[in-house]
């Protein structure tokens, strides 16, 4: 396949809509909603700027998850709402805690190392190979969720190649005392206890939030158990403050290990790894401030997070694993926005630096094949940034912004040669974006950019010999999009088309034991986007993705486990990245059936994708699959009733899965996801 540089950039744009062609065909349908719209959706407030600021001065092609959006939609927990309301892809989670991994814009295994999370405005995203912990976020104290996909990188750094999620919890500030309190119990053990409470004067608040979850599991050995208390002290309002925030968690998971093909037909229930588990606790502390001088706006995150993990896993006839784990990343960014008018221009200036600490320390006892080891690692992240966007009297908006970061990584271990290893990157990320109104609600977009990601901790690992001399290099990633946006009178469309090149892509490779730099692979893909009040009482959201990820050039190596693990190589230019599936659809049907009733309904479509470790293309695909989950709420004065049912038609299906990964697979193991299931709650509200 050749390089898409050394075509013209017309070429290159007819060539990517000319292939989604019968997709874009639906897009007149869309628009045509218009018509029976006839209830206006309501302005939020966004922070994507990494100021709080009107909904008009998001980045271009921003999602916002409002908490009515959440309240009134069957999610009960943070990954739901992403999957189910967001359009993220997400899979099953390994630890049974509702931490599912999330995947924008199609990157596989690795969607979470490349779709940052932030929680405030600060990463939440580990610099380890496990997901971010959104069970430690309730639900009930979301204001909103905010999307930036294929966006991110040039204010917030590395990671963000996918996209940017933004969590912002509820500000305590406000009038007197409110909370409350919901219990809710279901299927395979389902308990979760919630309760909230906050008490303000109007010029300060406190805000205290706790959970107890916990779920024996669809499987055997899969029980979970999961705390959480949280909270923010306030001072100011919602352009000046000052804030403490805290949250702490505490997680306890039984892991069940991977299921045989012929386990999933004969037992897809059973445990292959009866002894293994995983335990958690982490802690993040952070003080906030946002102070106006005149035009300019002055703000300030310090930030401290501290994770504690103990892990047991054992291999059949290779032997068992004990692991202790300390992380410590302490965060501080300084920042500032200057608002201006020159020549009759509006311009705004976001400019700012980010620093970083994280250490990392692993201990791991071992029996059989397996060697003990000690590790430590340690990261340190130096940026300097800004983002100035210009608004003309045109309906014109214009932005830029660029990047220059430093990141120096130490990594030691005491079982491999390279025992000690050292070194600094110097990256840079920068983005160009331009927004046209054309009246009547419709304006069109464009951006392009670039984007880095370094290999965490997980990734640098080699666990036995040869090993590489030195640590991964950074990915780096050239992205473009186009796109058409439409806004009415209860109604907003979104169209867009992406292209992102991406070279050293950092991807595991199971059979070899350890992460490597790919050859050059690209994404394209169409997003579309509606949400649509009909009448007073029926809403309407669709998400739907098409994505094309694929390798640009280049060789796989590996080992055929069905040849005495004899080694072997395969071109695989052209080929599909696996666990990306080429479709996928959301949808969400919301009916208030009177003032106080109301049905939520949603459909997920996930289409067919490559097993993990067929970057060769040589096994059959995954099959699709449709899961449906309805809920029904009635309010009774302060007290909401619901009952809801997930897997409503009973699929038995997988989200992920793996390969034997020989020249010629034949065979594959998956985690089976739950069966149908249902769920009743009573919340009180005060």
């Amino acid at each position: 396949m050749s390089n898409i540089n050394s075509r013209p950039a017309a070429s290159r744009g007819a060539r990517a809509i000319s292939r989604l062609t019968p997709l874009a065909a639906v897009l007149p349908l869309l628009y045509a909603t218009n018509l029976y719209a006839e209830q206006a959706l309501a302005p939020v407030v966004v922070t994507a700027t990494r100021f709080q600021s009107a909904a008009a001065d998001a980045p271009i092609a921003a999602q916002v998850i409002t908490a009515d959006d959440i309240r009134n939609s069957s999610p009960t927990t943070v990954s739901e709402v992403l999957g189910k309301l967001g359009g993220v892809h997400t899979r099953i989670s390994f630890t049974g805690v509702p931490d599912a991994p999330l995947d924008l814009r199609g990157f596989g295994v690795t969607g979470d190392q490349n779709t940052l999370v932030l929680l405030n405005g600060q990463r939440i995203s580990e610099n380890e190979g496990v997901p971010a912990r959104l069970s430690s976020i309730p639900v009930d104290s979301i204001e909103r969720i905010e999307i930036l996909r294929g966006a991110g990188a040039v204010l917030y750094g590395g990671g963000a190649t996918g996209g940017t999620i933004n969590i912002i919890t509820k500000s305590p500030v406000t009038e007197g005392v409110s909370g409350n309190v919901l219990g809710l119990a279901g299927s395979y053990g389902l308990r979760d206890v919630r309760g909230s409470m906050q008490v303000g004067n109007g010029t300060w608040g406190l805000r205290l939030n706790a959970q107890h979850y916990e779920k024996d599991g669809y499987r055997a050995n899969n029980r979970a158990e999961l705390d959480t208390v949280s909270g923010e002290l306030r001072f100011g309002g919602r352009d000046e403050f000052i804030a403490f925030n805290f949250s702490a968690d505490d997680q306890k998971s039984r892991l069940p290990g991977i299921r045989t093909e012929a386990q999933l037909a004969s037992d897809p229930r059973g445990a292959t790894t009866p002894d293994d588990f995983m335990n958690s606790d982490s802690r993040i502390y952070s003080l906030r401030g946002e102070k106006r001088f005149g035009d300019v706006t002055l703000a300030l995150d310090v930030g401290r997070r501290e994770k504690a993990r103990q892990s047991f896993g054992s291999f059949v006839g290779v032997g068992t694993s004990l692991a202790d784990t300390d992380v410590d990343v302490t965060t501080v960014s300084p920042r500032l926005l200057w608002k201006s008018r020159l020549a009759g221009i509006d311009n705004r200036l976001t400019a700012g630096m980010d620093w970083s600490d994280w250490s990392y320390t692993n201990r791991t006892a071992a029996t059989g094949f397996l060697s003990s080891q000690n590790e430590v690692g340690n990261q340190e992240n130096r940026a300097v940034y800004f983002r100035d966007e210009l608004l003309f009297a045109t309906g014109t908006r214009l932005s830029l912004g660029a990047r220059r970061e430093i990141v120096e990584q130490d990594d030691a271990d005491s079982i491999t040669p390279r025992s000690k290893t050292s070194v600094k990157h110097r990256l840079s990320a920068h983005e160009l974006a331009l927004q046209q109104e054309l009246g009547a609600g419709y304006s069109a977009y464009g951006r392009v950019g670039k984007s880095f990601r370094v290999a965490t901790i997980d990734e640098n690992r080699c666990q036995f010999a040869p090993c590489a001399p030195g640590l991964l290099k950074p990915q780096k990633s050239s992205d473009r999009e186009i796109g058409m946006q439409w806004s009415g009178k209860g109604a907003r469309l979104r169209a867009g088309l992406f292209d992102m090149e991406i070279d050293d892509e950092i991807h595991y490779n199971a059979y070899e034991g350890r992460n490597s730099n790919l050859s050059p692979t690209r994404r394209r893909g169409l997003e579309l986007e509606s949400e649509l009040v009909i009448g007073k009482t029926v809403d309407l959201t669709a998400r739907y993705t098409r994505i094309q990820s694929r390798f640009r050039s280049g060789t796989f190596n590996g080992f055929d486990g069905d040849l005495g693990f004899a080694p072997f190589s395969v071109n695989i230019a052209g080929e599909d990245v696996p666990l990306v599936p080429k479709d996928r659809l959301s949808l969400n049907l919301g009916w208030q059936a009177t003032a106080a009733t109301r049905l939520a309904f949603n459909v997920i479509y996930v289409g067919s994708q490559r097993y993990d470790n067929d970057q060769a293309n040589r096994f059959r695909r995954m099959p699709s699959y449709t899961v449906s989950d309805i809920k029904l709420s009635h309010d009774i004065g302060a007290w909401r009733l619901a009952a809801g049912i997930n897997n409503l038609f009973d699929k038995a299906y997988y989200s992920y899965a793996v390969t034997n990964i020989s020249a010629t697979p034949s065979r594959f193991n998956a985690y089976p996801e739950d069966r149908r299931n249902g769920y009743v709650s009573a919340e009180y509200r005060f």
